[in-house]
């Protein structure tokens, strides 16, 4: 009777890998893991060692893939996170009561004022290339400089002129328009 319910079990367990390879979705995934690496800069190999379970195959195609884009593109690598360090229970219960606790950069740092923040902007030349092109967004059109204007008017007085010796000759208008 056991034996009836484990198979049933095993088998819908092992369905899910199944179904991921079957899909293509560990594929596509380790794609996607191929290509974050490259993007932050990492190397194969460091990515290969970051995810040891995933197919090295795809890793390295995602990786082949984003290159191609990033050199493509001339994008440059974003800096990788920060490693995730798993808090230590042990190690904070050994520190005695009586040492600081050590804070995080990020917990020392202090936001900016609006005034630090408008000096800091005034240096950046990737601040002023953005308010750069929303200026340009905002300008009115250039005038445009109509050279063809004295062409035309030109033209128009030598059509008028034909038309006023046509006029004087009693000349009928011309076969292909009709009055």
């Amino acid at each position: 009777m056991k034996l009836l319910f484990l198979l049933p079990l095993v088998l819908v367990l092992s369905g899910c890998n199944w179904f991921n390879t079957v899909t293509g979705l560990s594929k596509e995934s380790n794609k996607a893991i191929g290509a974050a690496c490259r993007q932050t800069g990492r190397s194969l190999e460091e990515c290969y060692l970051l995810n040891p379970d995933a197919d090295k195959a795809s890793i390295y195609a995602g990786w082949r893939e984003m290159h191609e884009y990033m050199a493509k593109n001339k994008l440059d690598t974003m800096p990788p996170p920060a490693p995730l360090t798993p808090s230590s229970a042990p190690a904070a219960k050994s520190a005695p009561a009586s040492a600081p606790a050590v804070k995080d950069k990020t917990s020392e740092a202090k936001p900016l004022s609006s005034e630090e923040a408008d000096r800091q902007a005034k240096n950046d030349p990737e601040v002023e290339a953005v308010l750069s092109a929303i200026r340009k967004q905002n300008a009115p059109p250039p005038a445009k400089k109509n050279s063809g204007d004295a062409d035309q008017k030109r033209l128009l007085n030598i059509i008028q002129q034909l038309n006023q010796q046509d006029a004087k000759k009693g000349s009928p208008a011309p076969s292909g328009s009709q009055s």
